[in-house]
């Protein structure tokens, strides 16, 4: 099988993926949102460690506007994970009918602004730009730029992991939402890091991406729960001026996401010393390159 170049293994492949799905995201769908997203952060992780590689910055400008991205589409996303979320569990809890639409409304609407200030941040002019800068990312790498950003990768993994252990440090052992947030962000971020890293020495999905990708799904769901909790006690503080009992329909789902988010947090608490013991385990990674080519 022909040795693939390092544009080709890790950079072309990012920016396709970005600029395929970005129109379906605008144009609203659900889907569409969630794979942009993850393809902008993506996409942002191999930017950083390639910078050097073009001295004129044109990667650091295109990662302004790839982290631009990430940015206007989040709160959509967010509003989307929200939705999915209260209609299951509603289902589930067999939620009071009029409940369920007072919450369903409001997360419509919010969806809705969510969705005109996306569109605002990312006008058809911009996307065009955005498309003409990515599109300049793709020369060939010249012969000393591969053992360059290769270094720049392993740097990077040591410091995402270092970045974990801060965030651990910091969260402690109390149940904070904001504090589990950061440790989620700084693992989704050392995940994405060890992925570019793998890629670009051939190398299949590692054990360690994969404790990250159980670790990530669980912190994410409790953040999930914690966000839709704040929003349906938001809800509750409107109708309890209509409807007590639907107002205490909505106070006692709160309560249950809230309970369902602790519950998860001490789950976390569990894999914690694990997840210490693989960050710290950044430091002992090797810079030599394998199976690419300069071209």
């Amino acid at each position: 099988m022909a040795r693939r170049s390092l544009i080709e293994t890790v950079l072309a492949p990012r920016i396709a993926a970005l600029l395929d799905t970005l129109p379906g995201s605008l144009a609203g769908d659900v889907e569409a949102v969630h794979r942009a997203r993850v393809a902008s952060r993506r996409l942002r992780e191999v930017l950083a460690p390639m910078r050097e590689l073009w001295p004129d910055g044109r990667a650091l400008l295109a990662r302004h506007d790839v982290r631009r991205v990430t940015r206007a589409l989040g709160p959509v996303r967010e509003l989307d994970v929200a939705t999915g979320l209260f209609d299951e569990l509603a289902t589930a809890r067999e939620l009071d009918p009029v409940a369920r639409l007072a919450v369903s409304r409001a997360l419509s609407r919010d969806r809705d602004r969510a969705q005109r200030r996306m569109r605002g941040a990312l006008p058809p002019r911009w996307r065009a730009q955005l498309a003409s800068a990515l599109g300049a990312l793709v020369p060939p790498v010249p012969p000393d730029g591969v053992a360059q950003v290769m270094a720049a990768i392993d740097m990077r993994v040591r410091r995402r992991g270092q970045r974990v252990c801060e965030t651990l440090d910091h969260a402690g052992t109390v149940y904070v939402p904001e504090r589990l947030h950061q440790v989620r962000i700084a693992v989704k971020q050392l995940r994405y890091a060890l992925e570019v890293a793998g890629e670009v020495r051939g190398r299949r999905p590692s054990a360690q991406v994969a404790q990250l990708r159980r670790i990530q799904d669980l912190l994410g769901r409790a953040h999930d729960l914690h966000v839709l909790a704040e929003r349906v006690g938001r809800v509750q503080g409107v109708v309890v001026r209509t409807s007590r009992p639907t107002a205490a329909a909505l106070g006692h789902l709160a309560r249950a996401l809230e309970d369902t988010c602790r519950a998860d947090h001490a789950a976390f608490m569990s894999r914690r010393p694990g997840l210490l013991t693989l960050c710290r385990a950044t430091d002992a990674r090797t810079t030599a390159p394998r199976r690419l080519t300069v071209a």
